[in-house]
């Protein structure tokens, strides 16, 4: 029975001590070194590896502490850091660092992971595993230099050398303009983009940034405004180029200079060089003037000429065939009802004149007051057509109207609307030949009320039809019975049409006569 659990034993000793060895030599052959300390921070194990590392023979320093081979600076806070360690008895290992005293009499740098294992009953003691950082530490200071080397020579620089990443915040800055704010933290502590440029000045400031970091640019030279603390304004000049790939820099490197003293001398030439070319402008500004007020003057002559030429004609014809029907009646006085027809005729042209020449004023002087409602397109026009039935009966004109089957409303001034429609339908029956038609519509759309006035004269040649709104007129189309014509109806009409939102226009269909269309508001409530 004994041999056979010696047969069974033996192979797991075999493992254990090839296991072990193996573990030895790991140790043994390690760049690293190992210690073991106990609890009061003597220690029991030292790796060989303390020979390559610190110059020590392990058994130089096994059994004792270390205390003093510590720099001065640093012992009471290794002290510190380990006996705290063995006494929080935390399972999570630590890493600290300290000078130790090499065998040759240099300070070396060492960097050590410690693990608590006093509690591991194979162990009790604490693991140590360090190694020399003394390189990783002088560069460290070098870098150190390098920087406080860099700060000196970026402070020593007029210009701000500022590095940004691609959501535009700042990384870095060689010196932040006490105008401005008084850190890079302070700079980065809005949202909004380039908050510090002015707002007029932002938006293609941000564009030119954002080109340069979609690459759509690779460097930028821009100027532009910021608004300090005191409310001054300084102008900047910033060259940038995308340097995101740079592993130096990895963002957007840019350099920033105040131009503030530039601009205001080249303000200062610039506002010279105005003031030289004002001076200059300052006599072709008064010819100008001279020459608008000769043509405005000219075309008041003009206007008062055509003016005094309809009263010559339009209102002195009238009164003339007003004196001689008058006669009429008293040489005839058994047809004194015809010949007072005739003068009741006179009477309405000069009435429509007047009204004509007052309304144009009105209007023009802007002191015309309308009452918006809703009116029915077709009753007014039916009203219009009631006035012409001796004209329309005289040059035997037909007259067709296509109206809806009920009211079409819209918002207009009744008496505005009465008139616009009275000087559409006069026009067409005056240009329209004897036995000729007259086609009036009203429809309603989507928002508009629609109103077509046709002819079957000769229409306006289509060179001409540029003046057609025109005040005082004179197309080479002539009335077909000798009616006169002042040249302010159409004119009256349009500038009616656009007081009441409205549009008007001419249609041009060659041989087909004249087609004016009206589009007014529609009052869509009523309507429907």
């Amino acid at each position: 029975m004994q041999d056979n659990t010696s047969a069974i034993h033996k192979p797991v000793e075999e493992a254990f001590t090839s296991q072990l060895a193996i573990f030895r030599a790991l140790i043994e052959h390690s760049s690293d070194v190992i210690i073991i300390s106990d609890e009061n921070g003597i220690e029991r194990y030292i790796s060989p590896s303390i020979t390559n590392v610190l110059g020590y023979q392990p058994e130089e320093l096994l059994s004792k502490s270390q205390y003093l081979l510590h720099h001065p600076d640093d012992r009471d806070r290794v002290r510190d850091i380990f006996f705290g360690f063995v006494k929080s008895r935390s399972a999570t290992p630590i890493t600290f660092s300290w000078r130790f005293l090499h065998k040759d009499g240099s300070w070396r740098w060492i960097e050590a992971t410690a693990s608590n294992q006093l509690d591991n009953p194979l162990i009790r003691g604490i693991i140590l595993n360090f190694r020399d950082i003394s390189e990783r530490k002088a560069l460290e200071a070098r870098i150190e230099r390098d920087s406080i080397r860099f700060r000196a020579m970026m402070d020593a620089i007029h210009d701000q050398i500022e590095i940004y990443d691609t959501n535009g915040k700042v990384l870095f800055a060689s010196k932040i303009p006490e105008y401005l704010v008084s850190s890079t933290d302070e700079l980065n502590k809005r949202d909004e983009l380039l908050w510090w440029v002015h707002p007029d000045d932002r938006p293609r400031v941000v564009q030119q940034f954002t080109e340069l970091v979609s690459g759509q640019t690779h460097e930028v030279l821009s100027e532009y405004r910021v608004l300090a603390d005191d409310g001054c304004l300084r102008y900047v000049e910033t060259f940038a180029t995308n340097q995101v790939d740079n592993e130096a820099i990895g963002g957007i490197l840019a350099n920033v200079r105040d131009i503030t003293e530039r601009k205001q001398f080249e303000e200062s030439l610039r506002l010279a060089k105005e003031k030289a070319e004002a001076d200059a402008l300052e006599i072709e500004r008064s010819n100008l003037e001279i020459r608008l007020r000769n043509r405005d003057l000219k075309k008041l002559n003009e206007e008062k000429n055509e003016l005094l030429q309809v009263v010559s004609h339009d209102l002195k014809n009238p009164l003339y065939n007003i004196q001689h029907e008058a006669r009429a009646i008293l040489t005839s006085p058994d047809e004194a009802e015809r010949h007072a027809g005739g003068v009741l005729q006179c009477a309405d042209k000069m009435l429509r004149l007047i009204t004509n020449f007052l309304s144009i004023h009105a209007i023009e002087a802007g002191r015309i007051t309308l009452q918006i409602e809703p009116v029915d397109v077709s009753e007014k026009l039916n009203r219009v057509l009631t006035s012409y039935q001796e004209t329309v009966r005289h040059k035997t004109i037909r007259v067709q109207t296509d109206l809806p089957g009920q009211p079409v409303f819209t918002l207009a001034d009744r008496a505005a609307l009465y008139q616009i429609l009275d000087n559409l339908i006069s026009n067409a029956i005056k240009y329209s030949p004897t036995g000729g038609q007259v086609h009036l519509s009203v429809s309603a759309s989507a928002g508009a009320v629609m109103v077509r006035i046709q002819d079957e004269g000769v229409g306006v040649p289509l060179d001409e039809v540029d003046r057609l709104f025109q005040k005082f007129t004179k197309l080479s189309t002539r009335p077909t019975a000798g009616e006169s014509s002042s040249g302010l109806g159409l004119a009256i009409a349009r500038k009616l049409v656009k007081l009441l939102h409205g549009d008007i226009w001419y249609e041009h269909h060659p041989g087909q006569g004249a087609t004016f269309v009206i589009e007014l508001p529609i009052a869509l409530t009523l309507a429907s």
